[in-house]
């Protein structure tokens, strides 16, 4: 990974990037080729770098910005937590904060660190959710804070190669570690993270597959 620092780099400087192993597995041509026409949900902020990338495959692609939004509900939540609301209040929250996810059902969903937006309490309301949202081959990609004293950014990432994600900027911020036990335990029996890859940062890296039962 190239050096990250805490501060916005200057807008003429390139983005740093993150090689990722686990990309080109989410990415796979011929699995890709047989799904045909993709949905996809980027949960990023929109970038020519991700377009131009995104443009390569056939598709329709929801590009989702709710990083702040999911910040700024989830300091509220926590403020909450003496009378915690219910997954199904949880849930109908989420879904005016993500209403721009449409009807339809995505197979590829990039994450990155949305999981860390999110205050653990509603990670299974996410969750149940999302669901509704997948399709029964979908694969998702991300990262989380594995490890408690990793430093807390804000980043807006895309992608920028089949291996690699550009981190765009970057700034402090309130954000919600979880490890993966907890994270694998709020998905429930329908989604799984597949492989994760710990970087020198202390952020997980993660391959999300989803576990629905296909109709025989």
């Amino acid at each position: 990974m190239a050096g990250l620092s805490g501060k916005r780099s200057d807008r003429n400087d390139p983005p740093a990037t993150i090689t990722s192993r686990l990309l080109p597995v989410m990415l796979d041509e011929k699995r890709l080729a047989a799904l045909g026409t993709l949905n996809i949900l980027d949960f990023g902020r929109a970038n020519s770098g991700s377009l131009e990338f995104f443009n390569q495959f056939s598709c329709r692609l929801c590009v989702l910005d709710a990083a702040d939004s999911l910040l700024e509900w989830s300091a509220g939540l926590e403020a909450r937590m003496e009378d915690p609301p219910s997954n199904q209040q949880m849930q109908l929250e989420l879904s005016g904060i993500l209403s721009s996810m449409g009807a339809y059902r995505y197979d590829l969903v990039f994450f990155w660190d949305t999981l860390n937006h999110l205050h653990e309490h509603s990670l299974t309301a996410f969750s149940g959710f999302l669901r509704r949202y997948l399709t029964a081959d979908c694969r998702g990609h991300g990262f989380m804070l594995h490890k408690r004293g990793t430093e807390q950014l804000l980043r807006h990432m895309g992608m920028a190669g089949d291996n690699l994600i550009a981190v765009h900027q970057q700034t402090a911020a309130k954000l919600y570690p979880h490890n993966r036990k907890i994270v694998n335990d709020a998905l429930g029996s329908e989604l799984r993270i597949d492989q994760g890859v710990l970087h020198g940062d202390g952020r997980l890296e993660y391959l999300l597959v989803s576990e629905t039962v296909k109709p025989q």
